[in-house]
């Protein structure tokens, strides 16, 4: 017999305002990072020097620089950290902490399979539910511990994802220009469907060509969120976010140790994918992700400190605060920036697929989350949560949650 979930929902009130902030600013990196993947086939190579000289590929450049890894990392974190919260407040009003969670990861994973099957195969939301399930686990695990199994993971994470990639590199190597080929064929087609075909056509497309693909990646992505996972729960075992200012010097010491060497193996990367510093086709794929993702355990964790100290100023909060508002909503967010960005690429709608240069697909990403932050504070001056993170704590908590303030 299920046991009752005699609990509520985390009140607004009781929302740390830092955390919002975080993810609201993840929202737009994410975003700027997915838009070409609304705009290009998934068999599309995002190096910046795939896509034409100039300001294109400096463009490029920038948001592979700036952008790629680096603010998905930090979601996982807070992923993490989330779930460490959850599990605390349960226990203190004196619910089953486990069983509420589990409920919670349910329904993420069903609005993930649905956003990752009906309307875009880039979907996290599905990969996150199943990682939640592990991250249970590791709740009660003393901190020394802790800390092993995060190396572990980051570990597991290069040599699980080096070893898809070196089958990329072998593939091009042996195959070729018979490789290349299959590859461009793959785009073609890719390129029809999206542009051409009905949602109908799309979706079956997308169930044979693109779900498989991801459910089989899942055995290298879920590891390599896994750690940022990790990170967070850390974090919140440590109390670091009760007293923000009492630990103003570590996030200066972190971004001090942590922001150089992610600039280097960044800087690295960019000469190997620019062929300046040579590596064998076999091992480029591999290096070039090893890299990005080492630099991503760097420089998500500089991130985060750089916006937590600016965050210690009055100027600084002032001008952040309004980023709360969509890092409050942020499953509605990133599931309507789906919405929206399907709705412009996709041909059943305004059909811009392959169409959006990168400068303009920035711009667009501004213009994008702009809007969400505005339409986010609005809402939130007459509802408590946004409709998805309010049906979210419907399903948790398996009663109909008041949502107007």
């Amino acid at each position: 017999m299920q046991e009752e979930i005699n609990a509520v929902p985390v009140q607004p009130s009781e929302r740390i305002s830092e955390l919002d902030i975080l993810r609201g600013i993840a929202l737009f990196g994410i975003l700027m990072v997915n838009m070409s993947f609304f705009n290009y086939p998934i068999f599309f190579e995002r190096y910046p020097s795939n896509f034409p000289e100039g300001m294109e590929q400096f463009w490029a450049y920038m948001i592979q620089f700036i952008f790629t890894g680096k603010f998905y990392a930090i979601f996982s974190f807070l992923f993490g950290l989330g779930f460490y919260i959850f599990m605390k407040r349960a226990i203190s009003k004196g619910t089953n902490p486990v069983l509420l969670y589990k409920r919670r990861l349910r329904a993420l994973l069903f609005f993930g399979l649905i956003h990752l099957v009906i309307f875009w195969s880039g979907d996290i939301l599905f990969t996150y539910a199943l990682g939640g399930f592990l991250l249970l686990r590791f709740y009660h695990l003393p901190l020394p511990a802790l800390k092993k199994w995060i190396i572990g993971f980051f570990l597991m994470a290069l040599a699980i994802n080096s070893l898809f990639t070196l089958f990329q590199g072998l593939g091009e190597m042996v195959g070729g220009a018979e490789y290349e080929a299959v590859t461009l064929r793959m785009m073609e087609e890719a390129m029809v469907v999206y542009t051409e075909g009905s949602f109908v056509e799309l979706l079956l497309y997308r169930v044979v060509n693109e779900v498989p693909y991801i459910f089989i990646s899942l055995v290298a992505s879920i590891p390599a969120v896994f750690g940022y996972f990790l990170c967070g729960l850390y974090a919140g075992r440590l109390d670091i976010f009760s007293n923000l200012a009492k630990h103003e010097l570590l996030f200066k010491k972190i971004l001090a140790r942590a922001l150089p060497p992610g600039l280097l193996l960044m800087v690295l990367h960019g000469l190997i994918e620019r062929e300046i510093v040579a590596v064998s086709t076999l091992w480029r794929s591999t290096w070039l992700w090893a890299l990005n993702y080492g630099a991503s355990i760097c420089l998500f964790s500089s991130y985060i400190a750089l916006v937590l100290l600016v965050l210690r100023s009055v100027p600084g909060r002032k001008l952040l605060a309004p980023l709360a508002a969509a890092g409050r909503m942020a499953l509605s967010n990133y599931l309507a920036q789906t919405l929206i960005c399907i709705f412009l690429f996709n041909g059943y709608g305004i059909g811009l697929y392959g169409q959006v240069s990168i400068s303009r697909g920035i711009l667009l990403t501004g213009a994008i989350y702009l809007l969400q932050v505005f339409w986010s504070n609005a809402w939130l001056k007459y509802f408590r949560y946004g409709p998805m993170e309010w049906l979210w704590r419907t399903i948790t908590y398996g009663k109909r949650q008041p949502i107007r303030i």
